[in-house]
């Protein structure tokens, strides 16, 4: 793990926010309280903060870029004209504003001989092996965790979610690492990711994300993932998406005594017990023509709409209880909400390559993870019902805001 204190990062430890309970931006008046409007000169520019809210905002911010990029390599030689913070920059003004790298480079607010290429920043991301970049983020991932327990999140048991995302494609279908997933926004190509989540407050915080390729076995994908969630957290309630709704995945949960429930594919045999009647609980044998089946209990219930659904869980659940399912699978359906959020912190790209693809999907995790952290900070040091609390769209517009000044200096 990288130094924060180096000077090549251009940060010393008192200025790591995260780090430390200083308050990063003071007013040049000792004298003036925190709800008056103080001036502050940033680089060469003046912000005028209208009271405490936005003097906090703006601190929040500027110390979230310093807890991920120190974790972020580049590989360039000792001459290089830009530094990785430079260039990570750029790409973060690009995920912010949701916009082509190639614009991103163009409207980003440095002057233009001092702003990065979009070909350089192609070219460095392009030399990092997945391996490489895999490493990285799962260690900016890590030191988000680690900031986070320290402001007393990720504490007790959680509970967990384990889904597939994809990012949709319209290049070659043999390119590599695309799949062929179901149609949507014009297409049927995508990359996919299978990702581990902790459902923290009602948000979700990303702690894990891995490639999924069409080599990819989906037992393995829920053994490394759940390897890494014990290490991590205490497990409460495991929500898995139903494409992992097969024997070898769901006995690699059983054996590890995790409690479990995810949507069962209606499958000839399910219809059969639909059939019957609801809501009822049968103790259901699956992959009976098999050497080794698993069982699990089936719920089988009717929503609002008539819709009946199915679902797998090794809960102990009586029939009267079978509402509950609904209300504790719901809990899963807000990682829908957090991708639609997640595309707001998401860099565009045409490239076909996809190092730089998993590059810039990964990225977009890590700042989804800093939003939810900075409202956690914000929560922590002022209580719940703050008014410092940032939507998305008010986190993008002040992390755009901070992106190229120092950190706050007073001018006495």
């Amino acid at each position: 793990m990288w130094d924060l204190t180096e000077k090549k990062w251009g940060w010393t430890e008192n200025q790591i926010g995260f780090n430390s309970e200083e308050v990063i931006l003071t007013s040049p008046d000792p004298i003036r309280g925190l709800d008056e409007p103080s001036r502050k000169t940033i680089g060469n520019q003046k912000y005028r903060f209208d009271g405490r809210k936005e003097k906090e905002r703006y601190k929040l911010c500027w110390s979230a870029r310093s807890v991920i990029y120190p974790e972020l390599v580049m590989k360039q030689h000792h001459n290089a004209e830009y530094e990785p913070t430079d260039l990570f920059g750029v790409l973060t003004h690009a995920a912010f504003t949701n916009d082509f790298v190639n614009n991103a480079a163009e409207t980003y607010p440095l002057p233009e001989d001092e702003t990065p290429h979009p070909n350089t920043v192609f070219y460095r991301t392009g030399k990092l092996s997945v391996v490489e970049i895999l490493d990285q983020f799962n260690s900016a991932m890590e030191r988000i965790i680690e900031v986070a327990r320290g402001k007393g999140a990720l504490e007790g048991k959680l509970d967990l979610a384990i889904d597939l995302t994809d990012w949709r494609y319209y290049g070659d279908k043999n390119d590599p690492m695309v799949l062929r997933v179901k149609p949507k926004k014009g297409t049927t190509k995508a990359f996919v990711l299978a990702t581990l989540y902790a459902i923290v407050d009602g948000e979700r915080f990303t702690l894990r994300a891995i490639p999924v390729s069409s080599l990819s076995n989906k037992e393995e994908i829920i053994e490394e993932l759940l390897d890494y969630a014990e290490k991590m957290v205490d497990i409460g309630t495991l929500y898995v998406d139903r494409e992992f709704f097969t024997v070898d995945c769901i006995k690699a949960i059983k054996k590890r005594k995790v409690k479990f429930l995810m949507p069962a594919i209606k499958n000839s045999r399910v219809k059969k017990e639909i059939k019957e009647g609801n809501p009822r609980v049968v103790d259901f044998e699956y992959g009976v023509k098999r050497k080794h089946p698993v069982n699990f209990n089936l719920g089988i219930v009717e929503n609002d709409e008539g819709e009946v659904k199915t679902f797998a869980t090794n809960h102990d659940v009586e029939k009267e209880e079978l509402e509950k399912l609904f209300d504790m699978y719901s809990l899963r359906w807000g990682i829908e909400t957090s991708y639609r959020v997640k595309h707001q912190f998401r860099a565009k790209t045409r490239t076909k390559y996809y190092e730089p693809r998993i590059f810039l999907f990964l990225f977009s995790v890590c700042l989804y993870n800093l939003w939810v952290l900075v409202n956690l900070q914000a929560a922590t040091k002022f209580g719940e019902n703050s008014k410092i609390y940032m939507t998305a769209k008010t986190f993008t517009d002040k992390m755009v805001e901070v992106l190229p000044e120092p950190p706050p200096i007073d001018p006495n």
